[in-house]
């Protein structure tokens, strides 16, 4: 077989189609070969590459339930004060959401395989960790190097998912596992981290979610495809290939904007304070720097992480808009849905937890179906209509009463909240990870993974400041400031039904099987 030409790596599809489409244009205009079919992969090999790549998924937010439900008595073992107790999930998603990008340039140049693997090792030995942590120093630490490993597995998980699964209803069911993880594992943490404080101790959480780390571990050593560089350069010669410049500015652009959420979401007061100011002008700031740092790194023919050209595909650009939104609207619809069935409801955090498994069984069943049934409807069917349907959650806990209980409002709304995020994670996945070339699929899972990660900062900070700021004019009521925060969610969710309704309607079909 005569060898490929070489094409320019991150180049996005062409500019004039709004389709999405596997094959990427060349920075000069013109069409660039497609990605060579994968190597011949056994179905038992590709069914487990979609368990483990699953059970890390489910892993990931599994240790941020526990810390939910736990935290109060995390805080009190650990001497963790006030001022810092939101400190260890806000560091875990600083350092996740900062260097997705990067990590996802490295697994394209060095490896999937290896960076995932290094990634799943390390955050197996650092839950452990959390576990042992005997001062709040060390958890916030512990915790913010799991957001480093992590920030390494996700963006070669989409990489993988690609490589071990033909184009097809099997990467369809695979992607959908992947989105199916992370509420389910959510969720779990939840109801067992309500149990461990009742019982055994909250560190048992930590413990067990380790060794199910390690087992996932050793299984992916066999597993996952192995590593294949169809240009045979050596890895530091594709090291060299990186934008290097272009992940610093971003990254620190995203650390300090995550930074600034999570200080908002300790208390709204805090806008006011210099520093804050500062860091998020800085941040602001860092965002046309790159936008011109890409520009002119495609005008010289070189490797850009995100072209700007790329935006001009109106289905790209209308999903990760899409994702931003729709995350920021879950996280933030979890975390008050928390608080209402525990401040307002006066539950235990045990039977708050439970009170989430409609939640979990609906998610599990979508993403299954949705799986199924991607590559036969439209993009623009499937993510508007559920959309429209998960609207109906927050504005019906906008106007719950609490006299209501349970099944007359909050049951509901527990149920058709995962609809459109679980739907979406299959859906959007599939689109973003067309629209980059097949040998920069790392770079195309952690654009996913940062669009999502930053939603869930920024929504839950400016819901949280929303919250406080009513509740504060309110004289206290919390009721208030939670429904105020549900009110921003549901016109979050207002945005995301027109955007999906406008900006999908040349998405077609996406997960269909290619000739390959």
């Amino acid at each position: 077989m005569q060898p490929e030409e070489e094409k320019h790596p991150y180049s996005p599809p062409t500019p004039d189609s709004d389709t999405v489409s596997s094959e990427s244009a060349r920075h000069d205009g013109t069409a660039s070969a497609p990605a060579p079919a994968p190597a011949p992969f056994s179905n038992t090999r590709a069914n487990s590459t979609i368990v483990v790549l699953t059970g890390v998924s489910f892993l990931n937010t599994m240790g941020s339930g526990i810390l939910t439900v736990a935290l109060p008595n995390m805080s009190a073992d650990l001497h963790l004060s006030e001022d810092i107790m939101l400190w260890p999930a806000s560091v875990y998603a600083l350092a996740a959401g900062c260097t997705l990008l990067l990590f996802g340039s490295i697994a394209d140049a060095v490896g999937d395989k290896i960076i995932w693997l290094t990634g799943s090792v390390l955050y197996a030995i650092f839950t452990l960790a959390c576990g042992f942590a005997q001062t709040g120093n060390q958890l916030i630490a512990f915790r913010t190097l799991l957001g480093l490993w992590i920030a390494m597995c996700l963006p070669s998980a989409v990489s993988l998912m690609t490589r071990s699964c033909p184009s097809g209803t099997r990467r369809n069911i695979g992607f959908a596992s992947m989105g199916m993880g992370q509420p389910l594992g959510y969720s779990v943490g939840l109801i067992l981290g309500g149990v461990f404080v009742d019982t055994i101790g909250w560190r048992y959480g930590y413990y067990i979610s380790a060794i199910i780390n390690a087992i996932l571990s050793a299984t992916a050593f066999w597993a996952l495809p192995a590593v294949k560089h169809r240009d045979g350069d050596p890895w530091y010669k594709r090291m060299a290939k990186i934008d290097w410049f272009g992940a610093v500015i971003i990254s620190v652009s995203l650390a300090l904007l995550c930074f600034v959420m999570a200080e908002l979401s300790g208390s709204y007061r805090n806008i006011r304070t210099g520093y804050v100011i500062a860091l998020l002008v800085i941040s602001i700031v860092l965002i046309p720097t790159f936008v011109a740092w890409m520009g002119w790194r495609q005008r010289q023919g070189l490797p850009a992480l995100i072209p700007n050209t790329i935006w001009q595909n109106s289905t790209f650009t209308s999903t990760c808009i899409i994702v931003f939104f729709t995350w920021a609207v879950f996280n933030a619809f979890q975390y008050f849905s928390s608080l209402y069935f525990q401040n307002i409801q006066l539950h235990s955090a045990l039977i708050s937890a439970v009170m989430f498994l409609p939640l979990v069984i609906v998610g599990a069943i979508t993403n299954l179906f949705t799986g199924y049934v991607v590559d036969k409807v439209e993009v623009r069917t499937l993510v508007f209509v559920s959309a429209c349907v998960s609207t109906i959650s927050p504005i019906l806990m906008a106007l719950v009463k609490p006299s209501w209980g349970y099944w007359r409002g909050p049951f509901v709304g527990m149920l058709l909240s995962p609809l459109h995020p679980d739907v979406l994670f299959t859906v959007s996945n599939l689109i973003i990870s067309q629209a980059y070339p097949g040998e920069n699929q790392g770079l195309a899972g952690a654009v996913f993974n940062a669009v999502s990660q930053i939603g869930n900062s920024v929504g839950l900070a400016i819901s949280a400041v929303i919250a406080a700021s009513v509740t504060a004019h309110s004289d206290g009521d919390l009721l208030k400031g939670y429904q105020a925060a549900y009110w921003l969610m549901f016109a979050a969710m207002i945005v995301v039904c027109v955007v999906s309704f406008v900006g999908l309607r040349s998405g077609g079909k996406v997960g269909s099987k290619k000739d390959e």
